[in-house]
């Protein structure tokens, strides 16, 4: 609820990122790039996903008068197209045509513009899900987490630029990772591979390497944001192959905000905050 007596009334935002395992909230003040709460939750295998999210909107710790925007990040498979060969009306059959096995009768394909990248990231929300999200914030916005991260990454490759060399950047997801590769403030390569094991990794990356014409000796692979064992074991591995294996970490990408310094926010989350607010 707003504040009253003596202390002032600020707005929030409300930040709801759906995941593989369940959701989570981020309360965050936009004036100051700071968050106030945040919490996960894992899925339920009693109720709907909808159910559990209506169940925790409810709360006023996250549905109140004090927040003024939601924001809603979906982290489920996405795929791009050139924005001037967009069509709106062909977004639902292309995201249908490349995730066959998707159940499209539930789903509401979505989009993301990105004007800075030429490109449009497809996506899709379960219909029930943003039916329960819209009844307790009506205007909230949509977001793809790729594309917040591929924004972002490229107002890095934009501002940190490499003298004679190009740069390819390898980000962990949950189940895999993501690579991404600009060129002159453009968008040249975005791709997301599933992988079980480091030995995966190691493949499709130096594949994709090679595939984009990529010099071992004078490029770079920069490794963003999550520094694990795993992750550790794998820049070691490619730096058999690979002269320059560099890694990204958030304050690079997120340099100067106090939003930085919460390791519980995650980096699309970020990403879309900083890029957006």
């Amino acid at each position: 609820m707003p504040a009253t007596g003596n202390k002032s009334y600020y707005p929030l935002s409300l930040s709801i990122r759906l995941h593989a395992d369940g959701f989570s909230f981020f309360v965050c003040d936009p004036q100051t790039s700071s968050l106030v709460r945040g919490e996960h939750f894992r899925r339920s295998d009693s109720v709907s996903l909808a159910q559990q999210l209506q169940q925790e909107l409810c709360k006023p710790d996250y549905f109140n008068s004090q927040i003024d925007q939601a924001y809603v990040l979906i982290c489920s498979p996405s795929t791009r197209v050139p924005l001037e060969e967009f069509h709106r009306d062909e977004a639902s059959p292309l995201y249908g045509l490349t995730f066959a096995n998707e159940e499209m009768d539930s789903l509401r394909v979505a989009y993301t513009i990105q004007p800075q990248l030429e490109s449009v990231e497809l996506y899709a929300i379960p219909s029930d899900v943003e039916e329960t999200i819209l009844q307790f914030y009506p205007t909230a916005r949509f977001f793809a987490s790729r594309a917040m991260l591929m924004e972002r990454l490229l107002r890095y490759d934009e501002d940190v630029p490499l003298t004679g060399a190009r740069r390819m950047f390898l980000c962990p997801e949950e189940n895999g990772f993501s690579l991404y590769a600009f060129a002159d403030g453009h968008l040249r390569f975005a791709n997301c591979f599933a992988t079980e094991n480091n030995t995966d990794s190691l493949y499709f990356a130096l594949n994709t390497w090679q595939a984009l014409g990529f010099q071992a000796l004078t490029d770079h692979l920069t490794l963003c944001l999550a520094v694990t064992d795993d992750l550790e074991a794998l820049r070691q591995s490619l730096s058999e192959y690979l002269l320059h294996v560099d890694v990204l970490t958030h304050n690079d990408l997120f340099p100067r905000v106090p939003l930085t310094r919460e390791k519980q926010v995650p980096a699309d989350l970020k990403a879309l905050l900083l890029n957006r607010l």
